[in-house]
């Protein structure tokens, strides 16, 4: 029995890493609008054919960065309850937004203006990962009895991300103002979504 022999070297997860790196750095640094894929290049030490054998195009490496960055907030805490949850999920997001999150958020909603293109990445990798996240915590707190079903998850996720980017592009003070404002009345707002018992 012949086994086929795969043509050309194995994609190294270490150069996929380094240009994600690079392109959440750079969008950090100097916004969409200054974002170049020969600039991801060089800051990730990389060939840009092997970048183009990876991205096709510049908004496939923002998606791909969007989806890290969001994942480094979307925790998968279990604290026992919706409220608890809820906080647990805020300060993770906190803590994010207060780093290169917060910047990079900034610039591309910025963007999506007037860029369909990336208004459909933050759709998809933000609110997106954010709706199945929030779903995940209604749905243990529906298994615990804590809340009735026929909730809806979108909306609940909407309400969230509303209440954390308000703050977060208005006001000078961004992920502090968030820290300041949102705690005390997430769960609240959350709650207001949900169907109660008859």
């Amino acid at each position: 029995m012949i086994t086929a022999v795969p043509r050309g070297r194995p994609m190294d997860a270490r150069v996929d890493d380094a240009v994600v790196a690079a392109t959440t750095l750079l969008l950090a640094e100097h916004g969409y609008g200054a974002l170049t894929t020969s600039a991801i290049a060089r800051r990730a030490g990389v060939s840009t054919a092997s970048l183009y054998r990876r991205w096709a195009t510049k908004e496939e490496l923002v998606a791909s960065a969007a989806r890290t960055i969001v994942a480094d907030y979307l925790s998968g805490d279990d604290t026992g309850s919706l409220d608890g949850d809820l906080t647990a999920l805020l300060g993770h997001k906190i803590t994010a937004l207060s780093g290169d999150l917060g910047i990079v958020l900034k610039s591309l909603v910025g963007q999506a203006a007037h860029d369909p293109a990336i208004a459909e990445i933050i759709e998809r990798e933000i609110v997106g990962a954010t709706e199945t996240h929030i779903a995940a915590i209604l749905d243990r707190a529906m298994a615990r009895g804590e809340i009735q079903p026929g909730y809806n998850a979108q909306d609940a996720a909407k309400l969230a991300i509303a209440l954390v980017t308000t703050p977060l592009l208005l006001r000078a003070d961004g992920p502090a103002a968030v820290a300041r404002l949102v705690p005390a009345h997430l769960a609240a707002a959350i709650r207001a979504t949900l169907p109660t018992a008859i």
